[in-house]
């Protein structure tokens, strides 16, 4: 794992983990979004037609609720957002989410990595190793 404080500032650090932890604690979008993202997933086969909003935000939140998942960061408008790589359904899903957890999309890349690369993401660790980081802080979350 990339040490955290040596790629973000404080600040940067601190919003990585309140959107972290608004995402786990529960599925936002901006408005309408939803229903948008779930109707292109469903045109392109990444869920079934039958699928609702909660089956999808399902698949969002177990992702993020997985230690294990990989967590990455990359900036674009001088904003940061935050994916989180994991599986659900028999496929690799990419999670993306802005500042204060706020969902961008989900979806099953076809080559995650050419994804992830070509768009200049950068490797945070998994999100047990980040969260264990803010346990080692002097200052503890209190939401």
């Amino acid at each position: 794992m990339i040490r955290i404080e040596n790629i973000l500032s404080t600040e940067e650090r601190n919003a990585l983990i309140e959107a972290l932890f608004s995402i786990r604690n529960k599925i936002q979008w901006k408005a309408g979004k939803d229903y948008a993202h779930l109707k292109k997933r469903q045109r392109m086969n990444h869920v079934s037609i039958s699928a609702t909003i909660s089956d999808y935000d399902k698949i969002i939140y177990d992702i993020a609720q997985n230690d294990n998942n990989i967590l990455y960061i990359y900036e674009f408008k001088a904003c940061n957002y935050y994916a989180i790589r994991g599986f659900a359904q028999e496929k690799e899903w990419l999670i993306i989410y802005g500042p204060n957890g706020i969902m961008e999309t989900a979806f099953p890349p076809e080559d995650t990595d050419g994804y992830l690369n070509k768009r200049g993401f950068v490797l945070i660790g998994q999100i047990k190793e980040v969260l264990q980081w803010t346990l080692n802080q002097k200052n503890y979350w209190t939401f």
